[in-house]
């Protein structure tokens, strides 16, 4: 029995020893996600209601539980490829429900962060870990859920490279955070170069070669161009924190300080260079800044100061501050206004009916862009709207709309009456929808000119929140031998009266597909050869089968 004590001890010992290292690696993330918690549940039962970037994902989530195999959605803008919002996000949203993936990534990427500020061995890693909780909570309250996803990933990614170097596996995490929000895969390409900058090239590669192989593979097989408006204000706040953390963080923080300097080169790029990008850019500072800033800050001495010392200490703590305002009145800003269910929202039965009785399965329908964007989700699964919810896809193929607007580069004048005539016939818009709610900011213009009922416009049913006008003379939606029997989110039916070409005003998209005859690009739209009359489908599906071009 004697000879067996030292091994028991021994065993004592471990145990102990492994219980004092999962309590060091494991209290601060547990920590710093529950202190959340409360703040989570009242997004759960009072803020998620569905409006703002929630409306996005609500529609997403709709229409693949419905149409789980098509991978474009003719719904929203004439066509737009689900894969362009995200690969994987939407599925995981139409499974589980939008509120619960939402949720779960907030708090997945709370507990990630605090295991990350462990990792790196700051003194005090409570504080950011909270901060950083507290930021990734404020982005769930405005509904990002597809960008929560993605950043839960990129922080797995980064937490399995600090501290160990699991290489491989963080490759795939950023892989994944990348097919969840390619804004997520943007922000590992900025840690990716703070690597590369001071030639740790494991730790690079791992965070820079996913994203661009994902982005890259997205682009070819599902094309598409937009611009994300960005004016020269909101450079100003990420470029700040940059500075303040180049300024104050220690010279040993050489990849911190090199990702700081790319984030700020990368943040006047983007405002220079119109790209998809545009002010999704100033997200990664939302989430970081705070906590980042806080831990560069450095131990109050116990000796009186310099008076430039102390100057630089105060601007720098203002500077925190400012930081954690900034990421709180975005949030507060997206509960104001989405937080409230309109009335008009409340009221759609009657507006459906409607748009039944007058033949809106047969041509596309515009409906005036609320603030909050229910009206994207609530009215997807009925009609094709000529917009939706996708401020890129909404630049694009709507400039006049944001005539003036900062960073969209669209020229002063773009929007007149005449041009909204124009821009109707171009998509093939047969009946305009007005609430009696407010307008997003570029609709302004078009809610006025709606409203004051311009010739080529035709009240055909009204109530009490909702209005609905004909457009006079309206392009169809076929041109050509053929007409629209029918459409939905996933498909058009055309039926034709003899051989010929049909135009079809859908934005041309590679995955289009018909039960008969051939599809070629006609511009920006779709041309249907066909050998005879008859009815034929256009839709599109997931395969390795290529469909028949002419």
């Amino acid at each position: 029995m004697a000879q067996d004590a030292p091994p028991s001890r021994s065993r004592s010992s471990r145990a102990a020893t492994d219980r004092a290292t999962w309590h060091v690696r494991h209290r601060v993330p547990l920590l710093s996600t529950l202190a959340l918690l409360p703040l989570y549940a009242v997004w759960w039962v009072f803020f998620a209601k569905g409006a703002g970037d929630l409306a996005a994902q609500q529609a997403w989530a709709d229409f693949v539980a419905e149409h789980p195999g098509t991978p474009y959605n003719l719904s929203w803008y004439g066509g737009v490829h689900t894969a362009n919002y995200s690969l994987i996000s939407p599925y995981l949203m139409a499974a589980l429900g939008v509120k619960t993936v939402t949720l779960l990534s907030g708090l997945a990427s709370g507990w990630l962060g605090g295991m990350l500020w462990v990792r790196t061995g700051v003194a005090r890693p409570l504080g950011p870990a909270l901060l950083t909780s507290y930021a990734l909570c404020c982005n769930v309250i405005s509904g990002r859920s597809t960008f929560a996803l993605g950043i839960a990933f990129a922080l797995g990614a980064c937490v399995l490279l600090i501290g160990a170097r699991r290489i491989w596996w963080a490759g795939l995490c950023a892989a994944l955070a990348t097919m969840g929000s390619p804004v997520a895969g943007l922000y590992l390409v900025v840690v990716g170069a703070a690597f590369l900058l001071v030639r740790d090239w494991g730790r690079a590669l791992s965070l820079l070669l996913p994203p661009f192989v994902v982005v890259g593979a997205t682009t070819l097989l599902f094309p598409f161009e937009g611009v994300q408006p960005m004016g020269w204000g909101r450079v100003l706040a990420p470029v700040l924190f940059c500075a303040a953390v180049l300024f104050m963080a220690p010279a040993k923080w050489r990849t911190l300080k090199a990702g700081a300097a790319v984030y700020a080169l990368g943040t006047v790029l983007t405002w220079l260079i119109a790209s998809p990008i545009g002010t999704n850019v100033e997200r990664f500072a939302q989430l970081i800044a705070p906590a980042v800033l806080l831990a560069c800050l450095p131990a109050k001495p116990a000796g009186p100061q310099p008076r430039a010392d102390r100057i630089k200490r105060v601007a720098y703590i203002l500077t925190l501050v400012f930081s954690v305002y900034w990421v709180t009145q975005k949030a507060v800003d997206d509960i104001v206004v989405y937080t409230k269910v309109p009335a008009w929202a409340q009221h759609t039965d009657g507006l459906v009916d409607a748009l039944d009785r007058l033949g809106a399965d047969r041509t596309r329908v515009e409906v005036v862009p609320a603030r909050d964007h229910r009206e994207a989700v609530l009215l997807a699964p009925h009609v094709n709207l000529a917009k939706g919810w996708n401020r890129q896809a909404d630049v694009q193929r709507g400039p006049l709309f944001y005539d003036g607007y900062p960073g969209a580069g669209v020229p002063d004048g773009s929007f007149s009456a005449s041009a909204y005539k124009e821009w109707l016939d171009r998509w093939a818009v047969g009946l305009v929808v007005l609430h009696d709610g407010r307008p997003d900011g570029p609709a302004e213009r078009e809610a006025a000119l709606v409203r004051s009922e311009p010739e080529f416009l035709e009240k055909a049913w009204q109530d009490e929140h909702w209005t609905v006008y004909r457009v006079r003379d309206a392009e169809p939606l076929v041109s050509g031998p053929a007409e629209v029997v029918r459409s939905d989110e996933a498909s058009v039916v055309v039926r034709a009266s003899a051989k010929g070409s049909v135009r079809v005003k859908v934005a041309y998209s590679p995955w289009l597909t018909t039960s008969g005859g051939c599809l070629a690009k006609d511009g920006e739209f779709v041309r249907l050869d066909v050998d005879g009359p008859g009815e034929y489908t256009i839709g599109s599906a997931y395969g390795w089968r290529p469909p028949k071009r002419c």
